[in-house]
C-alpha cells in the first residue's frame, strides 16, 4: 500500500468500527527498542509521522507513562494529556482508570505509552488496537526501552488485520479479539 492509498485522510484522522475506544501506537526497531537518543523521531519515517498524526486527530485524549511525557513533546496538544507513573499515580485497576477517562472524554483514548504501561495494557486485554511500526532502522540507544513483541503474538488476544509495508517500515494493526 502506498502512503497516498492509506486511510489516513479524513479531518477526523481514522474512520473505525464504534466499539474501538482504546487504541495505542508504537514503533519499534527490530530488537524491540523504542528510542534512539531518548526519543523515538529518529526512527520515524515521513509515513510514520503522517499516520502518528492521524491516530492524534482520531483521539479525545492521550495517555502516557511518565518516561514518555519526559522525553517527547506534548506542549501545544490540542487534546488532554493523561500522564501515569509510579510516583504521581497509584493504579489498582487499569480497567477502571480507562472506564474513568472514557467517561470524562467520550472514549476514543490514545495510548502513547512506552513498553512498560504498554505492556501492562496488552497484559489485561485493554487495547482495542495496536497500531505498530516496525522499522528497519536500529537503534544503537543503550538506554531505550524494549517492546516485547511476543506479548502481542503469542498472546492469544489479539490478532494481526492488517500489514503492509512502505519503505523500511512494517505497519501492522493488531485487534483484540474481544471485538470480533
Amino acid at each position: 500500500m502506498a502512503p497516498t492509498d492509506s486511510p489516513l485522510s479524513n479531518s477526523e484522522g481514522l474512520d473505525l468500527p464504534p466499539q474501538v475506544e482504546v487504541i495505542a501506537t508504537l514503533l519499534i526497531d527490530p530488537s524491540g527498542k523504542v528510542s534512539e537518543g531518548g526519543t523515538s523521531r529518529p526512527l520515524s519515517s515521513p509515513f510514520d509521522r503522517e499516520r502518528f498524526l492521524s491516530f492524534r486527530r482520531w483521539g479525545r485524549c492521550i495517555v502516557v507513562g511518565g518516561r514518555t511525557f519526559q522525553v517527547e513533546s506534548y506542549q501545544g496538544s490540542r487534546i488532554p494529556v493523561e500522564v501515569y507513573s509510579y510516583s504521581n499515580r497509584a493504579i489498582t485497576s487499569w480497567a477502571r482508570e480507562l472506564e474513568r477517562l472514557k467517561k470524562k472524554y467520550g472514549g476514543r483514548i490514545l495510548v502513547e505509552a512506552g513498553p512498560g504501561l504498554l505492556h501492562q495494557l496488552l497484559d489485561a486485554d485493554l487495547i482495542d488496537r495496536l497500531y505498530l511500526t516496525r522499522t528497519d532502522r536500529c537503534s544503537s540507544d543503550l538506554e531505550s526501552p524494549v517492546f516485547d513483541l511476543n506479548r502481542v503474538m503469542k498472546s492469544g488476544t489479539m490478532k494481526c488485520i492488517e500489514s503492509f509495508r512502505v519503505g523500511q517500515d512494517l505497519f501492522e494493526t493488531y485487534e483484540s479479539l474481544r471485538l470480533a
